[in-house]
């Protein structure tokens, strides 16, 4: 009996060990460095550009950056890791990149909605167009990030585990992959080219959220179909090929859905503030849309194309 009472508490001890630690890192992790990287940032920021309200408005984009980055180094005290598995969740790959997003582009609303209490005591500036930009460009990376951990690329059956070490030259090759990168470089040239609107954050806001959306209601039934059969590899790869069709698909239609809307917005803000414009110039920034989103339909064929054939590839192997 005393053997048994010895090991129960030695088991209590040591869970409650384990829960302190946790606690711990989580504080530490989360908690202590980013807001230390944060004030730290806010000096520095303050002390070349001499704006309190740009000033804060980057401290905030550090601390989610740096909150995000240093949830990889916590995530192996988790009981169901998020960056650690070798499972790769294909629901997360989806939230990540557009939640990443909408959380970059709503800093920008936030800061002009609800204003610091400090702002009481100090006239903000005005220089918050470019927020949208700068926090898009801070937080995307961590997209990279969980991509780069987080492959789809090959799936080793033996182990039922995606492989993790991919080379970056097979990994840019995958259309699944590059039209991540070629997302952010579509975002940077509409929050460039439309920052001076003021609502630059707007438009690309509502199109991912519309987007986000779509892309978990089109690619539901594949994720759940990829949880079931991860013992049948022609299968699994055949739900996987639909899987990454319906990403990118998603993916570009955002993209092009940005670049049809890039010169309207444009044109519309201008008008909206009163500045008038020829018939010609309206003319002229329709066609271009229109050119976008003929050059959409011609992109999304090719995309329909490459799928189709590995789709076909695998009818025709389990065929023979």
């Amino acid at each position: 009996m005393k053997s048994n009472k010895n090991g129960s508490s030695e088991d209590k001890i040591e869970k409650v060990t384990e829960s302190l630690w946790k606690i711990w890192w989580f504080s530490f992790y989360l908690i202590i460095v980013p807001s230390l990287v944060a004030v730290v940032g806010f000096f520095i920021y303050f002390f070349i550009g001499k704006d309190l309200y740009v000033s804060i408005g980057l401290s905030v984009i550090t601390f989610m950056f740096v909150l995000l980055f240093f949830y990889k180094p916590f995530d192996k005290y988790r009981n169901n890791p998020f960056f650690l598995n070798k499972k790769n969740n294909l629901s997360a790959r989806i939230n990540i990149i557009f939640l990443i997003t909408i959380l970059a582009l709503i800093v920008t609303p936030i800061f002009i909605i609800f204003p610091p209490p400090i702002f009481v005591f100090f006239t903000p500036s005005k220089k918050f167009e470019l927020l949208p930009l700068i926090s898009f460009s801070i937080l995307y990376n961590i997209v990279y990030y969980y991509y780069f951990f987080q492959p789809i690329d090959n799936f080793d059956y033996n182990e039922e585990k995606y492989k993790h070490e991919t080379p970056f030259s097979q990994w840019i090759k995958q259309p699944y992959n590059l039209i991540v990168i070629v997302n952010y470089i579509i975002h940077i040239i509409f929050l460039s080219y439309t920052f001076y609107t003021k609502v630059s954050w707007l438009f690309p806001l509502i199109s991912n959220l519309v987007f986000y959306l779509i892309s978990r209601l089109t690619t539901m039934k594949n994720i759940k179909n990829l949880s079931k059969l991860t013992k049948n590899s022609k299968e699994f790869l055949l739900e996987l090929t639909k899987y990454k069709r319906k990403f990118v698909n998603s993916l570009l239609s955002l993209m092009f859905a940005l670049l049809i809307q890039m010169p309207l917005v444009i044109t519309f803000i201008y008008i909206y503030s009163g500045i008038q414009h020829q018939i010609i110039e309206i003319i002229t920034i329709s066609i271009l849309s229109l050119i976008f989103l003929l050059f959409y339909f011609k992109i999304r064929l090719y995309v329909s194309t490459f799928y189709d054939k590995i789709l076909k590839r695998f009818e025709i192997d389990e065929f023979e």
